[in-house]
Parts: C-alpha cells; sequence; structure tokens
C-alpha cells in the first residue's frame, strides 16, 4: 500500500454542494444518480448534471466516487449496471457498492474501475473484510472501536475508509429493518424515513439500570430513546493517520452547501495542520462546525462515547448566499468501453424439505424436536447448549453473534470448539471466513435479495435465510430456490452496538416494540410477531420448501402447525391469526 497523505472525502448531495465540497479542499466526492444509492432522498444528479459534475471534479483534479449502495431486486439488475455503464464511461473514478455478489462482475465488466464496499455492508471485522478482499476499499462499519480498528488495519491490506463526521445510524448499517416496517420506505434501499428520530415513550415496567446517574443521562426528561447525536472525530485526525486509514468521509448528502463547505474547509484545515506539525483544534473550528449543524457532537463508539441526544435533532443551517467558485475546462480523456457481463442464474429447486427453528431454552428446543422441527438453532452462549445437543434427536446448530469485533474472535472460536454444534446460523458474514469445517446457514441481516446474492453465498458454503424485506411474490420468481424464508416469529428490527436499558418503548401512534441485550449490544423487535401461516403455499408450490421460526410463544404448538404446513395439510389458525402481523410478505419495500 502506497505511503500518501491521508484523503478527504465529502458528501455531495446536488451540484451546488460538489462546487462547496471542491472549493473547500475536497480531495474527493461522492455522489449519486437518482436511482439505487443510499440517499434516494437527496437532489442527486440526472445524466445532464452528472456530466457537468465529471467536469468540475477533472477540472480540479478531485476524485468522483459513484454511491450504488442499496440492496437490489432482480427486476433491477439490468437497470442498476445499466446506470454504473454510463458513468463508468462519462469517467467516475469508483464505485460504492453494498453488494459483494457484485465485486466480480463489476471487474469484469467495467475494466479499471475501483470497487469500494458500502458501510451499508455492516464490515465490522478482520476476516468479513479480507472475505471481500478483491474489492479495492473497505468502507467499515461505525461501531468499531479503536483498538479494533487498529486490528482490522493491521491484517487487511487493501484501503480503509471510515466516516469521521456527521449523522450516526443508531443500528448496525445495513441491518435495519425498522424504516421499512413500520413505512415501507427502506433504509436498505435508500428510502429511510429515520423513525429513530421520533418519540417514543416508556412503557410501565420499563427495565432501568439502577445507576440513577446513568438513567438521566440516558433518558433525561426527554422522549428520543433512539435518537444520537453527530458524530465528530476532529479531534482523532492524528491517531487516524498513524493508524494508517486511507480516507476520512464527512456524511451529509441531504445538507446544505453552507454545511458541506464548512466542514470540508474544516477537516482539510486540520489534515494539512498534522503534515505541516501544527496540528491543532481551535474553538473557532469547533464552533464553525456547530453552525453547520447544531445536535450535539460524540465520538461514538470510536471512543466509547455516550451517543444519544437528549433532545429533539434540529439545527441545520440554512445558510444560501455564499458562492463556490470552481474552475471549469474542456477535459478530454481516453473513452472507455465497458462490457456488462451477467452470469448467467441457474434454475436451481430446493435441495431438502426443512423446517428450521431459533429456540431460547432446552425446554423449546426438546418440543420443537418433537413436533416437526428439522434443524434447531439455539444461541451459541446458551449455558444448557451441550445438555440440549444430547436431548434431541435433531441437529442443534449455534447462533452467533451478529455483531463481532476481532477482539471476540477467539471467545467465539473457543466456545465453537467446546459445544461442538453441527452447524452455525450466523449473522455476521465474518464467520464464512474462520474456515469452520461445519455447516453455515446465514441469518436473514445477511440480505441475501437477488439471485447473484445466492450464486455467491453458494459459492462460500453458505445457505442463507432470505431478506424478509422481500414480498412472498418476489421471493418465489428466483430462479435458484435454494434457501429459507422467514415466516414466523421474533421481527428483529434493528441491532444495535449500544448498551440501552431493556423493555418497552411505545410510538407517539401506540405501536410497541420491546429492547432486548443481546451479545455486544441491543436490539429492537416489534412487539407482535410476524405469522404467515396458510400464505406461506405460494412458496410451497413454487418450490420453496424451507421455512424458518424464531419465536418463545407455544413453540412446540407453532411448530406443530408448520410442519402440518409443509407436509401440505390444510390448518384452520383463524383464531391465531389476529395476533400476528404480515410483515413485508405483501408488500415488499420500495
Amino acid at each position: 500500500m502506497e505511503n500518501k497523505k491521508i484523503e478527504l472525502l465529502s458528501p455531495v448531495g446536488s451540484l451546488a454542494n460538489l462546487k462547496a465540497a471542491v472549493a473547500s479542499g475536497a480531495d474527493a466526492v461522492y455522489l449519486g444518480m437518482n436511482k439505487f444509492n443510499a440517499r434516494e432522498f437527496a437532489t442527486n444528479f440526472n445524466e445532464e448534471y452528472f456530466k457537468e459534475a465529471i467536469k468540475i471534479c477533472k477540472s480540479n483534479n478531485v476524485r468522483l466516487f459513484l454511491t450504488l449502495n442499496t440492496l437490489i431486486k432482480n427486476s433491477e439488475i439490468n437497470d442498476f449496471f445499466n446506470q454504473l455503464k454510463f458513468c463508468y464511461e462519462s469517467g467516475i473514478d469508483s464505485v460504492i457498492i453494498q453488494e459483494p455478489s457484485f465485486i466480480g462482475i463489476i471487474k469484469k465488466s467495467f475494466p479499471g474501475l475501483k470497487i469500494h464496499i458500502s458501510t451499508q455492508a455492516g464490515v465490522m471485522n478482520s476476516p468479513h473484510a479480507n472475505l471481500l478482499s478483491e474489492a479495492d476499499r473497505i468502507i467499515l462499519a461505525r461501531e468499531i472501536n479503536k483498538s479494533n480498528l487498529g486490528s482490522i488495519r493491521k491484517n487487511f491490506k487493501k484501503e480503509l475508509e471510515i466516516f469521521i463526521h456527521g449523522a450516526l445510524c443508531v443500528c448496525i448499517s445495513g441491518s435495519c429493518l425498522f424504516a421499512s416496517f413500520v413505512g415501507s420506505r427502506s433504509g436498505n434501499r435508500g428510502k429511510c424515513s429515520q423513525p429513530c428520530r421520533k418519540k417514543y415513550t416508556e412503557n410501565q415496567g420499563f427495565s432501568v439500570p439502577k445507576n440513577l446517574q446513568y438513567k438521566q443521562k440516558f433518558l433525561g426528561n426527554n422522549c428520543y430513546h433512539l435518537s444520537t447525536k453527530e458524530l465528530c472525530l476532529i479531534d482523532k485526525i492524528p491517531e487516524l493517520i498513524k493508524l494508517g486509514i486511507n480516507s476520512l468521509k464527512i456524511e451529509g448528502r441531504m445538507r446544505t452547501p453552507y454545511y458541506v463547505a464548512t466542514t470540508t474547509s474544516i477537516y482539510k484545515k486540520a489534515i494539512q495542520d498534522y503534515y505541516n506539525n501544527r496540528f491543532k483544534v481551535t474553538d473557532e473550528m469547533r464552533n464553525k462546525l456547530a453552525t453547520a449543524f447544531s445536535r450535539e457532537f460524540t465520538q461514538g463508539c470510536y471512543s466509547g462515547e455516550f451517543v444519544f441526544n437528549k433532545k429533539q435533532a434540529h439545527g441545520q443551517s440554512n445558510i444560501t448566499k455564499q458562492e463556490y467558485v470552481v474552475k471549469e475546462k474542456e477535459i478530454k480523456f481516453e473513452k472507455r468501453k465497458s462490457n456488462i457481463i451477467l452470469p448467467q442464474i441457474i434454475e436451481k429447486p430446493s435441495l431438502k424439505k426443512q423446517l428450521l427453528v431459533r429456540v431460547y431454552n432446552q425446554d423449546a428446543a426438546i418440543t420443537s424436536s418433537e413436533n416437526g422441527a428439522d434443524i434447531i438453532y439455539m444461541d451459541l452462549f446458551n449455558k444448557d447448549f451441550e445438555q440440549t445437543k444430547s436431548l434431541i434427536n435433531k441437529p442443534l446448530y449455534a447462533v452467533t453473534p451478529r455483531i463481532m469485533f476481532d477482539s471476540d474472535i477467539p471467545i467465539i472460536k473457543k466456545r465453537i470448539n467446546e459445544i461442538s454444534p453441527d452447524g452455525l446460523l450466523a449473522g455476521n458474514l465474518g464467520i464464512l471466513n474462520l474456515k469452520l469445517d461445519i455447516p453455515i446457514h446465514l441469518d436473514y441481516n445477511c440480505n441475501c435479495f437477488n439471485d447473484f446474492d445466492l450464486m455467491y453465498l453458494e459459492s462460500l458454503n453458505a445457505f442463507p435465510i432470505i431478506s424478509p424485506e422481500l414480498s412472498i411474490n418476489e421471493q418465489t420468481e428466483f430462479k435458484n430456490k435454494n434457501f429459507s424464508v422467514f415466516v414466523h416469529g421474533k421481527i428483529r428490527l434493528m441491532t444495535l452496538a449500544h448498551q440501552l436499558p431493556e423493555g418497552i418503548i411505545r410510538d407517539e401512534k401506540g405501536f410497541k416494540f420491546q429492547i432486548n441485550k443481546i451479545y455486544n449490544g441491543t436490539e429492537l423487535l416489534n412487539e407482535k410477531e410476524l405469522g404467515l401461516f396458510n400464505k406461506i403455499r405460494p412458496l410451497l408450490k413454487a418450490g420453496i420448501n424451507n421455512i424458518f421460526i424464531d419465536t418463545e410463544t407455544n413453540t412446540g404448538e407453532i411448530v406443530k402447525i408448520y410442519r402440518q404446513i409443509l407436509d401440505g395439510k390444510t390448518i384452520d389458525v383463524i383464531k391465531l391469526k389476529n395476533n400476528y402481523v404480515l410483515g413485508w410478505s405483501e408488500r415488499g419495500v420500495l
């Protein structure tokens, strides 16, 4: 890896913001077209404005990165690659993607184009990063602390990029189903409605840690339990440069030109001051950053700071009088030639008919085994795992954590060796690169969204639960039917690397959500479980014969019902249906 100065990467949601970034010293900018980017509600660029953006960037020696970092449906594959074709032939320097299955296609179809893996891919450990080593750069998850960041840098030889300023998602990026569940607008598809920024009141019985000071710090007198402060790592620039990070990224494609100009110029000054041996962050610099957006600042998970805001976040500056002057000249560059080469998808039926059941205690494992489960999943760290394995006559797989940092890997590997599970249900793709000689199933947060994803995961000997954001109709349209579908149980809407108090919170409409503690953090679940029952018959008719259940309620009865449905029997579930929700099964996501 070259020893060169760190890159400052600025957000560009419009042509005015592009000029602000370039005039203020950005080394590179990232922007999106009107589709397939994680900020579809930004102004973004049509083809005419995109060509103007290329001209401005080339005139000023600024690199331009195209964001195509959303999950892509089978029906969108051609549009996705045709949009990339236009931008590639126009002269982009890199493309930012969420879908790791597209790496090989892009390399064959668009020679010389650099590939950056989006933070939406949730890369938070070295094994996961190295699984994606064919990419040129990884944009890491925002939940990584300094120590684990240093470990990834030591173990991964390609470029690393991190966010240093701007909005924080409370959920691990790429693992949020909250917005799509409550309103069909998926954060994984660039349409997040930010339900985490809304008010939530505590239900009676909300469990709060005994430490009153912590209670006041977390809850205060406000209702914004999931709303985070603004990330600001300007003081950590010397550390990040010494760690060997390649690119420092400012968030904010939906913000004003003033915000882009202010944050870019201040971070640029700090970086230049470091290289000139006079690094100092002044009060004036901090105040200017605050004027650009007034939400409280935090160093977040990098320093282990408290990240939640005490009030609703407001205060983006609407200063509009500034004009940002940039050079524009005629640019001549060799026209690129591309040839989109998509791999052939082979139609495959389900290899087996299987009922897959996640349980939370030994009794549920036994009753699931007795009522027709084919494979049972139990938490890796459940104290009864080994005994349970000896008491049931079905394979018992261990559920590994969704949040897995480098510091956790020795602990997880040791535990796997101790309990000898028949297989794993993994919520983190890093597990696939630990060279474990046992079957690996993937939890639905791993976002298998199209036939190319399925082909990619099969090449890694992984069997996925398909993304629940796809409707039943969209699932039946897969050519390869060898995957599992989440049909019943707890809906994990968010996975958070934060220690929130457990309990129930309610939104302004009265809908309830459960907060549970998990390994390395907490999770947010919908109070009512998913329950598709007889609605899964189109799946079975299409040849999709693997179904997944995740419940703590009436486990034996529920398993028995789905066993009968899976075996082709008609079951009367009218009395049960009112207690469940249909999730995304009928509408999918936009």
